[in-house]
Formats: structure tokens, C-alpha cells, sequence
């Protein structure tokens, strides 16, 4: 156990005179301290005396090891601390050597020590400033190099993150659009596939029923045209005429494919009593002075017993009023051909416009102008084909002709031939009675036609069967 003691005593011993004698290196020849150097030699000074102590300390445990074999001499050690500076100083006393040698000894080795204490500690602090300084300054630089790196690199990648985003979001919204406009693009090629696959379906679903009055054909024993007796339209209309005995000189007839623009007319031209087929142009001629400005459809027309005429309708046959607006006169005119309505269009037009014949005859598109036409309830078929051509042509007459296919009661063009088909404006005056309607399929016009006639037998089932016959005709041909 003293062993052990003694030994790490010597130990300190020998780490102690190497730090001191390190520290006397330090010195120069005149005794005097070394000039202030800066902190980076300091510290390679003091690296380079730590390593020295440490072979110091090393060699000198080596040989201890080798005294303790051969001998177990005593050491005694002295640890001596003054508390009047901030540093320890450790004075190493061997008890085996002479006393005068070790007060000598001491008391240098405590000068020095002093000195090298003060001085190192002056040293310490001013490498200590100098590296706090130098760190400080560094730890500076390092903090705003990372911070701005940081800032940099988050800069960066938000930006690389926005640019990826806005580039992922332009790619989703495009492939988006472009698979919104194909289900578009899609949806539309199929709402017209089925829209076509519609009409077509329904122009094929169009049955013998559907078009004709078949309980009426088959009361009266009117059996469907057999087509191969006829040739042509002309052929049908000609053994038609035949058949009820009529004269083709008493008859006014035109007839107008819209699909290929044929025409077949037999005295065209010639004049007969027009009865309420003129309420058709009369009425266009009022539509027209509506867009013009001059009339809105409620404005009021004066009625006076001068202008009472006997016959159907509700103006005719209702409580008499002072006035009526312009749509109930035409609507009562064209609907139930009232002829009280049709005479206060005709007097408020004569009064403010002229002569409303001459006006048809330009709503027609015909230059000459006829004076039986012009003086007389009068008119031709191609003056009425022309009237019907053009209402057909122009939008604007699309609700008088919705008022044609009301014409009531069905008769004449409509009697076999359903009025949902068929747009008709029928006159009837003494012994004239004539015809002029419009066939439609699918709300698309397919043919006109026009026939008027004086004092002919079976007049009303010789125009229900003409029309029926040309019907069937044009049908199977077009």
C-alpha cells in the first residue's frame, strides 16, 4: 500500500518538472519573457509543449518503473497551494536530498513559477479574447453563410417546389381540359349520333296512320293510291282530274317540290274568286309593318257595323267590341277565317297604306299587276304559291304559319291528310271553293300546293282526294 502510495507521488512529481522545465524554455537567455505572439502561436507553442510534456511524463514513468524493480526506496511529496493567485503551484520535495540543494531549489523554482504563471495567464487571455474574438467572428460568418445557404437552398426549393407544382397543376388542368373537351367532343358526336339516329327513327316510325286519316279513307272507301298506275306527278294530278270529271280549263293549280324545286302549274295565271285565301297575305303584310315599327301586336283597330261580314269565327259571332288589337284580328282571321276580323285589317290597310292587293302582288314578287286582281276579290294559284314560298323562306312568318296548321275545322287538304301535317289556309264563297296548304315531315317543308276552281261538282272530295293523291305520290318518290 505505501508502495503504491510513493509510487504516484513520483508520478506527479515528474509531470510537475516537466511542465516547469517546458516553461523555462520559454524564457530566453537574459531572463527576460518572450514578445506577445498571436494566438495561433500560442496555441502552436502550447501543442507543442503539451507534447513534449507528455514524452516528459512518459519517460519518466518508464524509468520510475524500472528504480521501483530494483529498489522499494520511500518517497516522500509535499503538496504546497497558494491561494494568493488564481493558478495552483505545486513545489516537489524529494525527503532524500539535501536540504540546502531543495530550498534552492524551491524558492527558484517558486520565482519562476510565479513569473510563468502571471505571464501565461496575461498570455491565456489574450489568446483566449483573441480566439473567442476570431471565433466569434467566425461562428458569425459560419451562422450568415448557413443562414443564407439555408435561405438560399429553401428559396430554391420552394421555387423548384411552386415551378413543379404550377407544372404538375398546368399538366393536370391540361390533361383535364383536353379529357374534358374529348368527353365533350365525345358527348356531342354522341348527342348527334342519337339526335340524327332520332329523326331518322322518326321519319321511319311515320306510319300510314300516323299521316293519314285512315277511318275516314276507309268510311268513304278510299283505298291508297296504287303507284304504279301513275308515271310521273303530272300523270296523278291529270287522272285525278279525270276521275271527277273536272275540266282542266276551270282550274287553277300549282304544285312546289321544296326538296328539288319542281314546279307543275295548270292556268296558274288564271283569276278565280280568292274568298278567304287572302287572309294568308293580308296577315304577312301586317307581320311586316310589326318589325317595321308601325304596329305592335296589341295595338287596337276600330271596328264599325260596316265591316260586319256573316260567316264563322269568334269576332263575327261574339259580343261586337269598339276595337281589337292586330293579333286577335289575325289570329281569328287565319284560325276560323273570320271574316269580320278580315274586313277590319283590310279598311285600317286601305286607310293609312292603300290599295292592299297592289302590296300582295309585290309581297309576291310579281311586277304585273292585273286589274281584276286589283279591283276584285281575286287571285291565281302561282300568286298564292308565291306567297306561301315566301313565308316558308323567312323566319319571321313562322307563327302565321303555326296558325295555319289551327285552321278549324280540318276539311278540304285535311280531311285524309292529318292537320298536324298539313298547314292550310281553305276559302269558300257561293260556288267557289279552293285550297292552299303547306305539307311538312320533321318540321321541314316538302311540297306546296294551290287549287282553286268555280262551280264543280263534288268540289270538296275532289280537293280532299288531290291532295291525298299527290301526297302519297311525293312521299314515295322523295
Amino acid at each position: 500500500m505505501q508502495n503504491n502510495q510513493n509510487l504516484r507521488w513520483g508520478l506527479i512529481i515528474l509531470i510537475v518538472l516537466g511542465f516547469t522545465f517546458v516553461l523555462y524554455l520559454n524564457y530566453d537567455s537574459k531572463g527576460e519573457a518572450p514578445s506577445k505572439t498571436s494566438s495561433q502561436d500560442v496555441s502552436s507553442q502550447a501543442n507543442q509543449s503539451s507534447e513534449e510534456t507528455v514524452e516528459s511524463v512518459s519517460e519518466a514513468s518508464s524509468q520510475t518503473d524500472e528504480s521501483e524493480l530494483e529498489s522499494e526506496s520511500d518517497v516522500e511529496t509535499t503538496l504546497d497551494v497558494d491561494t494568493t493567485n488564481q493558478s495552483n503551484r505545486v513545489a516537489v520535495v524529494p525527503s532524500q536530498s539535501s536540504e540546502e540543494e531543495s530550498d534552492s531549489s524551491e524558492s527558484s523554482s517558486e520565482d519562476e513559477s510565479r513569473e510563468e504563471d502571471e505571464t501565461n495567464e496575461a498570455e491565456s487571455e489574450a489568446s483566449s479574447a483573441s480566439s473567442e474574438g476570431s471565433s466569434e467572428d467566425e461562428s458569425t460568418e459560419e451562422d450568415e453563410t448557413n443562414e443564407a445557404e439555408s435561405e438560399s437552398s429553401s428559396a430554391s426549393s420552394e421555387s423548384s417546389s411552386e415551378d413543379e407544382s404550377q407544372e404538375e397543376d398546368e399538366t393536370s388542368e391540361s390533361e383535364s381540359e383536353a379529357s374534358s373537351a374529348s368527353s365533350d367532343s365525345s358527348s356531342e358526336d354522341e348527342s348527334q349520333e342519337e339526335d340524327e339516329s332520332t329523326e331518322s327513327s322518326s321519319e321511319s316510325e311515320l306510319t300510314f296512320d300516323d299521316i293519314y286519316q285512315t277511318d275516314l279513307m276507309e268510311e268513304n272507301g278510299i283505298e291508297p293510291l296504287d303507284l304504279d298506275a301513275y308515271e310521273n306527278m303530272a300523270d296523278v294530278i291529270d287522272q285525278t282530274l279525270t276521275e271527277f270529271n273536272v275540266n282542266s280549263s276551270e282550274i287553277s293549280l300549282a304544285y312546289y317540290n321544296f326538296h328539288n324545286e319542281e314546279h307543275y302549274y295548270l292556268n296558274e295565271n288564271e283569276l278565280f274568286t280568292a274568298a278567304s285565301i287572302t287572309k294568308v297575305p293580308l296577315s304577312a303584310l301586317y307581320i311586316d309593318l310589326i318589325n317595321s315599327g308601325e304596329y305592335q301586336l296589341d295595338s287596337e283597330l276600330d271596328y264599325s257595323e260596316a265591316l260586319f261580314e256573316a260567316g264563322a269565327g269568334n269576332i263575327t259571332n261574339g259580343p261586337l267590341e269598339s276595337s281589337y288589337t292586330i293579333e286577335e284580328l289575325i289570329t281569328e282571321a287565319i284560325t276560323h277565317s273570320d271574316n269580320t276580323a278580315m274586313n277590319i285589317l283590310k279598311a285600317e290597310y286601305d286607310k293609312e297604306f292603300g290599295n292592299f292587293r297592289e302590296d300582295i302582288l309585290t309581297f309576291a314578287g310579281i311586277d304585273e299587276k292585273p286589274e281584276d286582281f286589283l279591283n276584285s276579290n281575286l287571285s291565281s294559284a302561282y300568286i298564292t304559291e308565291q306567297v306561301l314560298i315566301k313565308i316558308v323562306q323567312d323566319e319571321s312568318y313562322s307563327d302565321l304559319i303555326n296558325l295555319m296548321f289551327e285552321t278549324s275545322p280540318s276539311q278540304l287538304f285535311t280531311s285524309y291528310v292529318n292537320n298536324e301535317m298539313m298547314a292550310n289556309k281553305f276559302g269558300r264563297y257561293e260556288q267557289a271553293v279552293n285550297d292552299s296548304g303547306i305539307y311538312y315531315e320533321n318540321n321541314q317543308p316538302q311540297y306546296a300546293l294551290v287549287v282553286l276552281f268555280d262551280n264543280i261538282n263534288q268540289a270538296d272530295q275532289f280537293l280532299e282526294v288531290m291532295n291525298l293523291r299527290v301526297n302519297q305520290w311525293f312521299r314515295a318518290h322523295n
